[in-house]
């Protein structure tokens, strides 16, 4: 599971353990959504940065020419 799944599991059962009223519930299921997408965009963009920064391996061939 993506740590973003499991932390929006985390906040969304953290922030429904009390009683709310059908208004409360609806303003939190928005607010978990964003929480939920930022997350994932967050996850998403570390990954490709992660991808980026990996350098080919150095061969023989490629000290030569150093």
């Amino acid at each position: 599971m993506a740590i973003s799944n499991e932390l929006s599991s985390e906040i969304a059962a953290a922030i429904l353990i009390e009683k709310k009223t059908p208004q409360e519930l609806r303003q939190l299921k928005d607010i978990i959504l964003q929480v939920h997408s930022t997350l994932q965009k967050m996850s998403k963009d570390a990954r490709a940065d992660s991808a980026s920064e990996v350098k080919p391996p150095t061969t023989a061939a490629s000290q030569i020419n150093q």
